[in-house]
């Protein structure tokens, strides 16, 4: 799946139990990239693609930075760009409430970082290290936290103990370790224990949000670092994923760790054509890790079956398709994951995109694909008075989320 040029995605699960002290982790298994390119071996691993029927209003657009949230009740979407909160019924995908949240004033911020859901309530971290609460109305209820001593942190995940993670944190302030790459913390937010000395450098560049749950384990992935890194019941364990030209965390540094957005962003064009790498988007299910990765200058989507250490590939391509494999191949080398939970990978994709991989493939649509086009043109037709009001590129750029569930 594509990522924005700065857009780094680290996807992380949830785990109950937890080591009080940061130590060394030892690389469990090597996985030699980028392994197999096989659309059929990796599309026989999907096992449904779904379309999410939300209701459009008159804001839906294309996010470029979405955050996804999910109660029991209730999806809640807040865009990282327009700074904009959506709240659907998650059962009908009617849409509930809208609010802008730019600004200055109660309720408002100037960044977001990552939402969360606490019961039926959403949870937003922002970029001034404060925890706003919002109910399906998209009314502000107040704070939930605000941090004084946290300096930078990425991400902000929940667990399913209640407890919570941060992410990739620049934590110079927070705790003594500068490298901790994963912190965990009670329901008060006190420290409890630090996992992955990563180099500072590797998660400058994580984007955006990171996190699944999924029993008892948190996974994470650095742009640059060519680690997969796992906490499973309180256990540290990493595959590392050999590529013939990684960076070294030398010049990880040198390139990364920096302040100035404009000279960061030219380092990691630079770094993408001359180093393997960047790493993102990770998610997964019972069985598979999947990722997105960049190799001699091609982007490349991964399948690692967890069950034999196999990884299958497929690459980026804009070939017409001719296959069932390569529609469901380009649903991921074309969409963003968005969100993750026990059992479904969430994903945008443009609707434009979206339409030219189903139209015309009528023929090549198994009973899976010919599902998800039904759902598509049900989509469509619930939503036609509004794309009527809407040029072809505002068509082509308004959201279709999809959930994708991978066999187990």
């Amino acid at each position: 799946m594509k990522t924005n040029i700065i857009t780094i995605a680290a996807i992380c699960t949830a785990m109950m139990a937890c080591n009080s002290n940061q130590t060394d982790t030892a690389v469990t298994n090597r996985v030699e990239l980028p392994g197999t390119v096989d659309n059929e071996a990796f599309a026989n691993n999907v096992e449904s693609i779904s379309v999410m029927n939300l209701q459009m209003g008159d804001d839906w657009t294309f996010m470029s930075e979405m955050n996804i949230g999910l109660s029991d009740s209730y999806i809640y979407m807040a865009d990282q760009i327009d700074l904009r909160l959506s709240c659907y019924d998650r059962k009908t995908g009617a849409k509930l409430a809208e609010r802008t949240l730019k600004g200055n004033g109660p309720g408002e911020t100037i960044g977001i970082n990552s939402l969360f859901c606490v019961g039926d309530t959403c949870c937003i971290y922002d970029t001034r290290s404060v925890i706003r609460q919002y109910n399906q109305n998209c009314n502000y209820i107040g704070k939930m936290h605000e941090f004084s001593n946290l300096g930078w942190c990425y991400h902000i995940v929940r667990l399913n103990s209640g407890d919570y993670a941060f992410v990739s944190p620049r934590n110079d302030h927070y705790t003594d370790s500068a490298t901790a790459a994963l912190i965990l913390a009670d329901k008060s937010f006190n420290i409890t224990s630090e996992h992955f000395a990563v180099s500072r450098a590797h998660t400058e560049i994580l984007g955006s949000d990171p996190c699944y749950v999924d029993d008892d384990t948190i996974r994470m992935i650095c742009a640059y670092d060519n680690h997969i890194y796992s906490l499973c019941s309180g256990t540290e364990q990493c595959i590392e994923l050999v590529v013939p030209n990684p960076i070294t965390p030398e010049k990880a540094n040198e390139l990364f760790d920096i302040g100035d957005f404009k000279v960061l962003r030219e380092n990691f064009k630079m770094a993408r054509e001359k180093y393997d790498g960047p790493f993102h988007s990770l998610c997964g299910s019972g069985r598979f890790l999947s990722f997105g990765y960049h190799f001699e200058k091609e982007d490349y989507w991964a399948m690692l079956d967890k069950h034999t250490n196999k990884v299958v590939s497929i690459q980026k391509t804009n070939n017409d398709v001719e296959t069932t494999a390569d529609i469901v191949s380009k649903f991921f080398t074309e969409s963003v994951v968005v969100k993750l939970d026990s059992d479904q990978i969430y994903v945008q994709c443009k609707n434009g995109t979206f339409a030219s991989i189903l139209e015309g493939n009528d023929n090549l649509l198994d009973a899976r694909l010919r599902e998800t086009q039904a759902q598509y043109r049900a989509y469509l037709e619930r939503n036609a008075e509004y794309l009527k009001g809407l040029d072809e590129d505002e068509r082509d750029a308004a959201n279709v989320i999809l959930k994708i569930k991978l066999k187990d």
